[in-house]
Protein backbone atom coordinates (compact mmCIF):
# COMPACT_ATOMS: atom_id res chain seq x y z
CA UNK A 1 0.00 0.00 0.00
CA UNK A 2 2.99 2.51 0.64
CA UNK A 3 4.88 1.95 -2.37
CA UNK A 4 1.51 2.46 -4.46
CA UNK A 5 1.10 5.83 -2.41
CA UNK A 6 5.03 6.54 -2.79
CA UNK A 7 4.37 5.91 -6.52
CA UNK A 8 1.86 8.05 -7.07
CA UNK A 9 3.68 10.64 -5.24
CA UNK A 10 6.54 10.03 -7.74
CA UNK A 11 4.70 10.56 -10.90
CA UNK A 12 2.64 13.55 -9.61
CA UNK A 13 5.82 15.27 -8.55
CA UNK A 14 7.64 15.42 -12.01
CA UNK A 15 9.73 18.37 -11.56
CA UNK A 16 13.39 17.69 -10.29
CA UNK A 17 13.43 15.72 -7.00
CA UNK A 18 16.69 18.98 -5.39
CA UNK A 19 13.43 21.12 -6.15
CA UNK A 20 10.98 19.58 -3.90
CA UNK A 21 12.99 18.71 -1.59
CA UNK A 22 14.10 22.83 -1.05
CA UNK A 23 10.09 23.18 -1.22
CA UNK A 24 9.73 20.77 1.31
CA UNK A 25 12.20 22.40 3.25
CA UNK A 26 10.81 25.81 3.06
CA UNK A 27 7.53 25.03 4.07
CA UNK A 28 8.83 22.83 7.01
CA UNK A 29 10.67 25.96 8.98
CA UNK A 30 7.51 27.80 7.21
CA UNK A 31 5.30 25.77 9.59
CA UNK A 32 7.55 26.09 12.89
CA UNK A 33 7.77 29.76 12.91
CA UNK A 34 3.92 29.99 12.52
CA UNK A 35 3.80 27.82 15.82
CA UNK A 36 6.41 29.46 17.27
CA UNK A 37 5.74 33.30 17.04
CA UNK A 38 1.70 32.89 17.16
CA UNK A 39 1.76 32.60 21.58
CA UNK A 40 3.85 36.19 21.19
CA UNK A 41 1.27 37.86 19.35
CA UNK A 42 -1.92 35.81 21.52
CA UNK A 43 -0.24 36.63 24.78
CA UNK A 44 -0.98 40.25 24.42
CA UNK A 45 -4.62 39.69 24.15
CA UNK A 46 -4.79 36.77 26.71
CA UNK A 47 -3.18 39.59 29.52
CA UNK A 48 -4.77 42.45 28.21
CA UNK A 49 -7.01 44.89 29.64
CA UNK A 50 -10.32 43.53 30.14
CA UNK A 51 -12.38 46.82 29.33
CA UNK A 52 -9.65 48.10 26.47
CA UNK A 53 -11.26 48.78 23.20
CA UNK A 54 -8.05 49.49 21.62
CA UNK A 55 -7.17 45.79 21.17
CA UNK A 56 -9.99 45.19 18.79
CA UNK A 57 -11.15 42.00 20.37
CA UNK A 58 -13.49 41.06 22.78
CA UNK A 59 -13.25 37.95 23.96
CA UNK A 60 -14.78 35.74 27.41
CA UNK A 61 -13.12 36.54 30.57
CA UNK A 62 -11.82 33.18 31.09
CA UNK A 63 -9.61 33.56 28.00
CA UNK A 64 -8.03 36.43 30.17
CA UNK A 65 -4.97 35.75 32.70
CA UNK A 66 -3.64 37.90 35.44
CA UNK A 67 0.43 37.09 34.61
CA UNK A 68 2.53 40.17 35.28
CA UNK A 69 5.65 40.88 32.82
CA UNK A 70 7.85 38.71 34.41
CA UNK A 71 5.68 35.82 34.09
CA UNK A 72 4.72 36.58 30.58
CA UNK A 73 8.59 36.89 30.16
CA UNK A 74 9.48 33.31 31.27
CA UNK A 75 6.23 31.69 29.13
CA UNK A 76 8.01 33.20 25.99
CA UNK A 77 11.37 32.30 26.48
CA UNK A 78 10.24 28.99 27.94
CA UNK A 79 10.45 27.97 24.27
CA UNK A 80 13.91 28.39 24.18
CA UNK A 81 15.34 26.66 26.96
CA UNK A 82 14.14 23.49 25.48
CA UNK A 83 15.15 24.69 21.82
CA UNK A 84 18.83 25.40 22.80
CA UNK A 85 19.56 22.12 24.20
CA UNK A 86 18.05 19.87 21.76
CA UNK A 87 20.15 21.38 19.03
CA UNK A 88 23.27 20.24 21.00
CA UNK A 89 21.51 16.71 21.13
CA UNK A 90 20.49 16.26 17.62
CA UNK A 91 23.43 17.87 16.34
CA UNK A 92 25.24 14.36 16.62
CA UNK A 93 22.70 12.66 14.74
CA UNK A 94 21.47 15.17 12.18
CA UNK A 95 23.52 13.76 9.32
CA UNK A 96 22.41 10.22 9.75
CA UNK A 97 18.91 10.76 9.92
CA UNK A 98 17.64 13.87 8.45
CA UNK A 99 14.58 13.13 6.73
CA UNK A 100 12.86 11.31 10.16
CA UNK A 101 14.04 13.74 12.55
CA UNK A 102 12.73 17.07 10.54
CA UNK A 103 9.45 14.96 10.24
CA UNK A 104 9.45 14.18 14.12
CA UNK A 105 10.10 17.63 14.55
CA UNK A 106 7.79 19.39 12.84
CA UNK A 107 4.79 16.57 14.09
CA UNK A 108 6.37 17.40 18.09
CA UNK A 109 5.94 20.86 17.43
CA UNK A 110 2.34 20.82 15.88
CA UNK A 111 0.65 18.15 18.62
CA UNK A 112 1.60 20.64 21.12
CA UNK A 113 0.75 23.42 19.11
CA UNK A 114 -2.74 21.67 18.95
CA UNK A 115 -2.81 20.81 22.77
CA UNK A 116 -2.04 24.43 23.91
CA UNK A 117 -4.97 25.66 25.10
CA UNK A 118 -6.09 22.23 27.15
CA UNK A 119 -2.53 22.68 28.24
CA UNK A 120 -3.72 26.39 29.83
CA UNK A 121 -7.15 24.98 30.99
CA UNK A 122 -5.82 22.71 32.88
CA UNK A 123 -2.73 23.67 34.26
CA UNK A 124 -2.49 27.33 33.63
CA UNK A 125 0.93 29.18 33.16
CA UNK A 126 2.89 26.35 34.68
CA UNK A 127 1.73 23.52 32.22
CA UNK A 128 2.10 25.93 29.50
CA UNK A 129 5.64 26.45 30.36
CA UNK A 130 6.13 22.58 30.20
CA UNK A 131 4.69 22.53 27.09
CA UNK A 132 6.87 25.40 25.55
CA UNK A 133 9.99 23.86 27.01
CA UNK A 134 8.78 20.49 24.93
CA UNK A 135 7.92 22.37 21.96
CA UNK A 136 11.07 23.81 22.13
CA UNK A 137 12.51 20.31 22.24
CA UNK A 138 10.84 19.22 19.12
CA UNK A 139 11.48 22.43 17.08
CA UNK A 140 15.31 22.66 18.24
CA UNK A 141 16.17 19.98 15.20
CA UNK A 142 14.94 21.57 12.80
CA UNK A 143 18.06 24.07 11.81
CA UNK A 144 20.76 21.42 12.55
CA UNK A 145 18.83 18.86 10.20
CA UNK A 146 17.92 21.50 7.68
CA UNK A 147 21.93 22.10 7.12
CA UNK A 148 22.50 18.35 6.73
CA UNK A 149 20.08 18.14 3.83
CA UNK A 150 21.46 20.98 2.46
CA UNK A 151 24.79 19.66 2.27
CA UNK A 152 22.87 16.48 0.79
CA UNK A 153 21.33 18.18 -1.86
CA UNK A 154 22.78 21.54 -2.84
CA UNK A 155 26.34 22.02 -4.79
CA UNK A 156 28.17 24.47 -3.28
CA UNK A 157 28.16 26.96 -6.55
CA UNK A 158 24.44 26.96 -5.82
CA UNK A 159 24.28 27.52 -1.54
CA UNK A 160 23.80 31.01 -1.43
CA UNK A 161 20.87 31.14 -3.45
CA UNK A 162 18.72 27.85 -2.48
CA UNK A 163 20.16 28.02 1.64
CA UNK A 164 18.85 31.47 1.15
CA UNK A 165 15.46 30.14 0.20
CA UNK A 166 15.42 27.33 2.85
CA UNK A 167 16.64 29.42 5.66
CA UNK A 168 14.12 32.07 4.38
CA UNK A 169 10.89 30.12 5.68
CA UNK A 170 11.95 31.59 8.69
CA UNK A 171 10.84 35.21 7.45
CA UNK A 172 7.73 34.04 5.55
CA UNK A 173 6.60 31.87 8.50
CA UNK A 174 7.07 34.62 10.27
CA UNK A 175 4.52 37.09 8.51
CA UNK A 176 1.62 34.56 7.99
CA UNK A 177 1.83 33.75 11.57
CA UNK A 178 2.01 37.13 12.72
CA UNK A 179 -0.68 38.78 10.12
CA UNK A 180 -2.79 35.34 10.63
CA UNK A 181 -2.72 35.23 14.37
CA UNK A 182 -4.07 38.60 14.29
CA UNK A 183 -6.55 37.77 12.10
CA UNK A 184 -7.80 34.95 13.74
CA UNK A 185 -8.22 36.53 16.81
CA UNK A 186 -10.25 39.74 15.32
CA UNK A 187 -11.92 37.40 13.53
CA UNK A 188 -13.19 34.82 15.89
CA UNK A 189 -12.94 36.95 19.38
CA UNK A 190 -10.82 34.31 21.34
CA UNK A 191 -6.87 33.37 20.70
CA UNK A 192 -7.47 29.46 20.95
CA UNK A 193 -8.31 28.44 16.96
CA UNK A 194 -5.03 30.22 15.81
CA UNK A 195 -2.75 27.17 17.51
CA UNK A 196 -5.46 25.04 16.15
CA UNK A 197 -5.36 26.21 12.65
CA UNK A 198 -1.03 26.24 12.86
CA UNK A 199 -1.24 22.89 13.92
CA UNK A 200 -3.46 21.10 11.52
CA UNK A 201 -1.47 22.97 9.25
CA UNK A 202 2.12 22.00 10.18
CA UNK A 203 0.33 17.88 10.05
CA UNK A 204 -0.80 18.36 6.54
CA UNK A 205 2.83 19.37 6.15
CA UNK A 206 3.96 15.78 8.07
CA UNK A 207 1.72 13.82 5.84
CA UNK A 208 3.46 14.63 2.45
CA UNK A 209 6.79 15.09 4.08
CA UNK A 210 6.29 11.10 4.29
CA UNK A 211 6.18 10.41 1.48
CA UNK A 212 8.30 12.85 -1.01
CA UNK A 213 10.87 13.51 1.16
CA UNK A 214 14.27 11.80 1.10
CA UNK A 215 17.62 12.38 3.02
CA UNK A 216 19.74 12.18 -0.76
CA UNK A 217 19.82 11.56 -4.44
CA UNK A 218 21.14 8.05 -3.47
CA UNK A 219 18.27 7.10 -1.24
CA UNK A 220 15.82 8.86 -3.58
CA UNK A 221 13.59 5.94 -4.55
CA UNK A 222 12.55 8.41 -7.75
CA UNK A 223 14.69 10.41 -9.14
CA UNK A 224 16.15 10.19 -12.46
CA UNK A 225 19.44 8.42 -13.04
CA UNK A 226 20.13 11.53 -15.17
CA UNK A 227 19.68 13.72 -12.04
CA UNK A 228 21.15 11.85 -9.41
CA UNK A 229 24.55 11.51 -11.72
CA UNK A 230 24.56 15.23 -11.85
CA UNK A 231 24.13 15.76 -7.89
CA UNK A 232 26.28 13.32 -6.86
CA UNK A 233 28.81 14.14 -9.58
CA UNK A 234 28.70 17.97 -8.37
CA UNK A 235 28.90 17.52 -3.89
CA UNK A 236 31.62 14.71 -4.52
CA UNK A 237 34.18 16.78 -4.01
CA UNK A 238 33.20 18.34 -0.64
CA UNK A 239 30.92 15.46 0.44
CA UNK A 240 32.59 11.84 1.61
CA UNK A 241 31.40 9.40 3.23
CA UNK A 242 32.16 10.18 6.94
CA UNK A 243 29.58 8.85 8.93
CA UNK A 244 31.43 5.25 9.87
CA UNK A 245 34.39 8.03 11.48
CA UNK A 246 34.18 10.13 15.22
CA UNK A 247 33.19 13.43 14.85
CA UNK A 248 36.38 15.68 14.95
CA UNK A 249 35.66 17.46 17.89
CA UNK A 250 39.37 18.60 18.64
CA UNK A 251 39.45 20.53 15.54
CA UNK A 252 36.13 21.73 15.70
CA UNK A 253 36.39 23.46 18.61
CA UNK A 254 40.05 25.16 17.71
CA UNK A 255 38.81 26.71 14.96
CA UNK A 256 38.60 30.25 14.41
CA UNK A 257 36.25 30.47 11.11
CA UNK A 258 33.80 28.49 13.49
CA UNK A 259 33.85 30.60 16.70
CA UNK A 260 33.94 33.88 14.09
CA UNK A 261 30.42 32.22 12.25
CA UNK A 262 28.90 31.48 16.28
CA UNK A 263 29.72 35.15 16.93
CA UNK A 264 27.64 36.29 14.06
CA UNK A 265 24.86 34.01 14.69
CA UNK A 266 24.60 35.42 18.27
CA UNK A 267 24.23 38.74 16.24
CA UNK A 268 21.88 37.58 13.97
CA UNK A 269 19.76 35.29 16.56
CA UNK A 270 19.29 38.72 19.10
CA UNK A 271 18.39 40.79 16.39
CA UNK A 272 15.74 38.68 14.52
CA UNK A 273 14.32 37.73 18.24
CA UNK A 274 14.22 41.07 19.07
CA UNK A 275 11.88 41.54 16.49
CA UNK A 276 10.02 38.72 16.76
CA UNK A 277 9.48 38.13 19.86
CA UNK A 278 9.15 41.67 21.49
CA UNK A 279 7.97 44.44 18.49
CA UNK A 280 4.34 42.96 19.13
CA UNK A 281 4.89 44.19 22.62
CA UNK A 282 6.22 47.32 21.24
CA UNK A 283 3.79 47.80 19.38
CA UNK A 284 0.83 47.71 21.84
CA UNK A 285 2.42 49.41 24.81
CA UNK A 286 4.02 52.57 23.35
CA UNK A 287 2.43 52.83 20.07
CA UNK A 288 -1.22 51.24 21.15
CA UNK A 289 -2.12 49.48 17.54
CA UNK A 290 -4.86 46.69 17.85
CA UNK A 291 -4.61 42.97 17.49
CA UNK A 292 -4.85 43.00 14.09
CA UNK A 293 -2.29 45.93 13.32
CA UNK A 294 -0.29 44.80 15.41
CA UNK A 295 0.73 41.44 13.47
CA UNK A 296 0.31 43.85 10.55
CA UNK A 297 2.67 46.30 10.88
CA UNK A 298 4.79 43.86 12.80
CA UNK A 299 5.09 41.40 10.29
CA UNK A 300 4.52 42.26 6.98
CA UNK A 301 8.41 43.87 6.65
CA UNK A 302 9.24 39.96 6.98
CA UNK A 303 8.15 39.93 3.19
CA UNK A 304 10.88 42.10 2.05
CA UNK A 305 13.30 40.81 4.42
CA UNK A 306 12.33 37.46 2.46
CA UNK A 307 12.92 39.22 -1.24
CA UNK A 308 16.18 41.11 0.26
CA UNK A 309 17.54 37.26 1.13
CA UNK A 310 16.74 35.81 -1.96
CA UNK A 311 18.36 38.54 -3.60
CA UNK A 312 21.01 38.28 -1.91
CA UNK A 313 21.49 34.78 -2.00
CA UNK A 314 21.15 35.15 -6.08
CA UNK A 315 23.64 37.92 -6.32
CA UNK A 316 26.21 36.21 -4.11
CA UNK A 317 26.48 33.18 -5.93
CA UNK A 318 26.95 35.96 -8.65
CA UNK A 319 29.52 37.27 -7.24
CA UNK A 320 31.54 34.00 -6.46
CA UNK A 321 31.30 32.28 -9.56
CA UNK A 322 32.46 35.02 -11.88
CA UNK A 323 35.58 35.77 -9.35
CA UNK A 324 33.96 39.11 -8.42
CA UNK A 325 35.58 38.15 -4.66
CA UNK A 326 36.18 35.02 -3.22
CA UNK A 327 33.26 33.35 -1.47
CA UNK A 328 35.06 34.07 2.27
CA UNK A 329 34.79 38.27 1.29
CA UNK A 330 31.18 37.33 -0.13
CA UNK A 331 30.06 36.21 3.74
CA UNK A 332 31.54 38.81 5.29
CA UNK A 333 29.85 41.10 2.88
CA UNK A 334 26.78 39.96 3.20
CA UNK A 335 26.84 39.53 7.14
CA UNK A 336 28.14 43.19 7.33
CA UNK A 337 24.97 44.61 5.49
CA UNK A 338 22.53 42.22 7.87
CA UNK A 339 24.29 44.05 10.81
CA UNK A 340 25.28 47.61 10.30
CA UNK A 341 21.50 48.64 8.55
CA UNK A 342 19.55 46.71 10.87
CA UNK A 343 21.16 48.51 13.96
CA UNK A 344 20.89 51.79 12.42
CA UNK A 345 17.43 51.73 11.61
CA UNK A 346 15.97 50.06 14.99
CA UNK A 347 17.83 52.96 16.56
CA UNK A 348 16.24 55.66 14.41
CA UNK A 349 12.85 53.92 15.21
CA UNK A 350 13.38 54.54 18.51
CA UNK A 351 13.98 57.85 18.52
CA UNK A 352 10.87 58.77 16.72
CA UNK A 353 8.42 58.44 19.86
CA UNK A 354 5.11 57.65 18.64
CA UNK A 355 5.11 59.04 15.41
CA UNK A 356 3.47 55.72 14.04
CA UNK A 357 4.70 56.28 10.28
CA UNK A 358 8.17 56.80 10.94
CA UNK A 359 8.34 54.21 13.63
CA UNK A 360 6.67 51.63 11.31
CA UNK A 361 8.79 52.94 8.56
CA UNK A 362 12.55 52.46 10.22
CA UNK A 363 11.29 48.80 11.63
CA UNK A 364 10.17 47.75 8.27
CA UNK A 365 14.15 48.92 6.89
CA UNK A 366 15.82 47.46 10.00
CA UNK A 367 13.74 44.04 9.28
CA UNK A 368 14.21 43.72 5.34
CA UNK A 369 18.32 44.39 5.68
CA UNK A 370 18.08 41.35 7.86
CA UNK A 371 17.95 39.27 5.11
CA UNK A 372 21.70 39.79 5.09
CA UNK A 373 22.40 37.12 7.04
CA UNK A 374 21.18 34.43 4.90
CA UNK A 375 23.30 34.25 2.20
CA UNK A 376 26.13 35.50 5.03
CA UNK A 377 26.17 33.63 8.56
CA UNK A 378 23.43 31.32 7.54
CA UNK A 379 24.88 28.94 4.57
CA UNK A 380 28.66 29.52 6.47
CA UNK A 381 28.27 26.26 7.77
CA UNK A 382 28.30 24.32 4.74
CA UNK A 383 31.24 26.01 3.65
CA UNK A 384 33.28 25.39 6.60
CA UNK A 385 32.53 21.11 6.43
CA UNK A 386 29.70 19.75 4.76
CA UNK A 387 30.71 16.24 6.05
CA UNK A 388 29.81 18.04 9.29
CA UNK A 389 26.95 20.49 8.64
CA UNK A 390 24.72 19.00 10.66
CA UNK A 391 26.55 19.02 13.60
CA UNK A 392 27.99 22.64 13.41
CA UNK A 393 24.56 24.12 12.76
CA UNK A 394 23.81 22.48 16.19
CA UNK A 395 26.53 24.18 17.78
CA UNK A 396 26.26 27.44 16.51
CA UNK A 397 22.33 27.62 15.77
CA UNK A 398 22.21 26.40 19.47
CA UNK A 399 24.58 28.51 21.10
CA UNK A 400 22.80 31.64 19.20
CA UNK A 401 18.94 30.41 20.47
CA UNK A 402 21.16 31.37 24.08
CA UNK A 403 19.79 35.09 23.29
CA UNK A 404 16.05 33.96 23.42
CA UNK A 405 16.66 33.90 27.20
CA UNK A 406 16.57 37.59 27.40
CA UNK A 407 13.26 37.59 26.31
CA UNK A 408 12.25 37.54 29.81
CA UNK A 409 14.14 40.74 30.80
CA UNK A 410 12.38 42.22 27.55
CA UNK A 411 9.22 41.49 28.11
CA UNK A 412 9.22 43.68 31.14
CA UNK A 413 10.04 47.00 29.07
CA UNK A 414 7.23 49.32 29.07
CA UNK A 415 8.17 52.43 28.76
CA UNK A 416 9.81 54.22 25.84
CA UNK A 417 13.00 55.01 28.00
CA UNK A 418 13.37 50.87 28.54
CA UNK A 419 12.37 49.85 25.22
CA UNK A 420 15.13 52.32 24.19
CA UNK A 421 18.02 51.04 26.16
CA UNK A 422 17.48 47.18 24.90
CA UNK A 423 17.67 48.36 21.38
CA UNK A 424 20.96 50.02 22.43
CA UNK A 425 21.88 46.58 23.69
CA UNK A 426 21.07 44.90 20.15
CA UNK A 427 22.47 47.86 18.68
CA UNK A 428 26.15 46.87 20.50
CA UNK A 429 25.53 43.26 19.86
CA UNK A 430 24.89 43.44 16.54
CA UNK A 431 27.89 45.18 15.71
CA UNK A 432 30.12 43.72 17.84
CA UNK A 433 29.43 40.26 16.63
CA UNK A 434 29.87 41.11 12.46
CA UNK A 435 33.42 42.85 13.41
CA UNK A 436 34.28 39.65 15.29
CA UNK A 437 33.04 37.88 11.98
CA UNK A 438 34.75 39.77 9.75
CA UNK A 439 38.13 39.14 11.51
CA UNK A 440 37.67 35.28 11.93
CA UNK A 441 35.33 33.97 9.65
CA UNK A 442 36.18 32.30 6.69
CA UNK A 443 33.96 30.54 3.48
CA UNK A 444 36.45 27.81 2.70
CA UNK A 445 36.31 24.53 3.20
CA UNK A 446 38.09 22.99 6.54
CA UNK A 447 40.84 20.72 6.38
CA UNK A 448 39.05 18.82 9.46
CA UNK A 449 35.97 18.35 7.00
CA UNK A 450 38.05 15.09 5.56
CA UNK A 451 38.55 13.06 8.99
CA UNK A 452 41.43 11.03 8.06
CA UNK A 453 40.77 7.31 8.13
CA UNK A 454 41.45 5.38 11.25
CA UNK A 455 44.65 3.21 10.79
CA UNK A 456 44.24 -0.66 10.44
CA UNK A 457 45.89 -2.69 13.12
Amino acid sequence: MLKCLNACMAELCCCPKKHILVMMTFFAILNQYTMRICLHLAITVMTGDRNDTMSGVSIADKDFFDWDEHEQGIILSAFYWGYTLSHFVTAFIADRYSKHLLGLSVLITAVLTILTPLAIDVGGKWLLIMVRVVEGIGEGATFPVLSALIAHWIPASQRGFYGSFVFSGCQIGALVGGIGTGYFIEAHNTWRTTFYIWGALAIIWYVFWLFIGFESPETHPYISEQERAELVEQLAESRKSVHSYPIPWNSILRSCPLWGLIAGQIGHDWGTYLIITDLPKYMKSILHVSVSDNGLVTYTPFFSMWLFSIFGGWLCDVQIRKDCMSRTSARKLWTTIGSILPACFMMAASYTGQDKVMVVTYFALCVTFLGGFYPGVKVNTNDLSPNFAGVLMGMVNGIGAITGERERESAARQTLEEWRTVFWIAFAVLNISNVIFILFASGDIQPWNYPRQPANN
